[in-house]
């Protein structure tokens, strides 16, 4: 017990390492020279042309005094699309149809039960690219156990089931606000663009979860010894029957379940298909929360009350990102932006445009183990990996792709990870025996993703 209190006293929140990163970043503006590249009239920084300038000095008033003002420019559309997105999360999670819908789910197939693999990977994937399955997939944890009971199959598999389908399609989404539309909007290219080869990416990464789980199961049946270790003794009931009652879904809550995902798909097709940005998407979207709440049987104070507690989960996210604008202040208005850009593009210029980016996912991939959080590390970054894509040669929406896929590879496989480590706890398992299950498949989800650099380098990605 004094051992695990003096560890959670070593741990470093999430509040003290954003302060920490503020802190170096103005030190190292006071010590680094100021410097810039030349300009085209779009803002791309040209190759080769990085100069040091008269250094510049901010005081810490110029930095508190500026921050305002760099978070409204910076995230202003994003914070009131996250207010309404995070509310129809709110009342639709309220209603209980997502819930039951899944319940009846598993009832249907109970006898084939294999075949819930795919079909939950995919579900899960769906709310994962939306980015709204990532921090409530601990709930999930006593019905992924009770699956992998009934299917004779580890915990590994019973965690793995539950977050493996969310995070993954997180990691490629084209719809994910916190890392694609935030580092996007940070680069200065168009809102939900490039969803092309983020899509394929998404639909052939979930692909590979669902047969390697299949396969992991089907092995775990095999030797029945492993089902007796995992379970033996273990009360968390039998299985499936500890699944709700099945209950068709009523006129009104299938309409529900339309709205609430055609919303997503809304906002997927109409950033590209009819050219809109985040606020027209979201001021489409605002009246439909009232409508679902109505179909919920709520009254309009009802709606409100479960709107602002879905809207509450992200005043801690909106909160990091504004923090994390005091990195943009002192990076933009010292003069070092440009100069780290030229530091870390030397020894990445060696490479080919294609390599020099597979270097900015590894970069980040490992940044990802101490800034765990995707729009934290999306606001940090980008504005350093931008003007980096215009010196490497090679398009900004590459860097938005590999920042994108550095920051979701590694929160299965970093202990930093709140998330993972909290599943693993409710699970009963150590991070050893996740690892087994885990380290494998990520391997073939980092030559898919790879591969897709490569190709998108070669057909100039934008």
């Amino acid at each position: 017990m004094v051992k695990e209190q003096r560890k959670q006293k070593k741990d470093i929140s999430m509040w003290t390492t954003i302060i920490i990163v503020i802190a170096v970043v103005y030190i190292l503006s006071l010590l680094l020279p100021s410097g810039s590249y030349q300009r085209t009239e779009s803002g791309t920084a040209i190759p080769g042309s990085y100069e040091v300038v008269e250094k510049i000095y901010l005081s810490p008033l110029d930095v508190i005094m500026k921050v305002g003002d760099q978070a409204y420019n910076t995230f202003g559309k994003l914070f009131v699309t996250l207010m309404i997105i995070s509310g129809l999360m709110g009342v639709t999670n309220s209603t209980g149809v997502l819930d039951k819908a899944l319940a009846n789910m598993i009832r249907k197939f109970k006898d084939k039960a294999l075949l819930i693999i795919p079909v939950y990977v995919f579900a899960t994937g769906v709310l994962g690219a939306m980015g709204s399955m990532i921090s409530t997939v601990l709930l999930f944890v006593p019905l992924g156990l009770s699956l992998a009971k009934q299917l004779k199959a580890d915990r590994a598999f019973a965690v793995g089931l539950v977050i493996c389908g969310s995070f993954t399609a997180f990691m490629s989404s084209p719809i994910n606000m916190l890392t694609c539309v935030m580092g996007q909007t940070i680069a200065g290219i168009p809102e939900y663009s490039g969803a092309g080869l983020r899509t394929v990416v998404t639909v052939i990464n979930l692909c590979i979860v669902s047969g390697f789980l299949m396969v992991w199961v089907k092995r775990c049946q095999k030797d029945p010894s492993v089902y007796e270790k995992n379970f033996s003794g273990a009360e968390i009931g039998d299985g499936m029957d500890n699944v709700q009652e099945y209950s068709p879904l009523t006129g009104k809550e299938i309409i529900i379940l339309l709205l609430f995902f055609g919303t997503f798909i809304f906002f997927a097709a109409g950033g590209v298909a009819l050219e809109l940005s985040m606020l027209p998407l979201a001021s489409v979207v605002l009246p439909l929360v009232l409508v679902i709440g109505f179909l919920g049987g709520y009254d309009l104070d009802e709606t409100m009350k479960h709107w602002v507690k879905g809207t509450g989960g992200m005043a801690g996210v909106m909160l990091f990102m504004i923090f994390a604008c005091y990195m943009n202040v002192i990076l933009n208005n010292s003069g070092i932006l440009d100069t780290l850009v030229y530091y870390v593009s030397l020894p990445l210029s060696y490479l080919s445009g294609s390599l020099s980016t597979i270097g900015i996912f590894i970069a980040n991939a490992i940044i990802n183990i101490f800034i765990n959080s995707g729009s934290g590390q999306t606001a940090i970054m980008m504005p350093i990996m931008a003007p980096l894509a215009d010196v490497l040669g090679v398009t900004r929406q590459m860097s938005v792709l590999a920042l994108q896929y550095g920051d979701g590879f590694t929160n299965l496989l970093a202990p930093t990870s709140v998330n993972l480590m909290a599943c693993l706890a409710a699970a009963k398992i150590g991070l050893k025996d996740w690892y087994k299950l885990c380290v494998p498949l990520y391997a073939i989800l980092a030559i898919v993703l790879i591969a897709s650099i490569f190709v998108g380098t070669a057909i100039g990605y934008c």
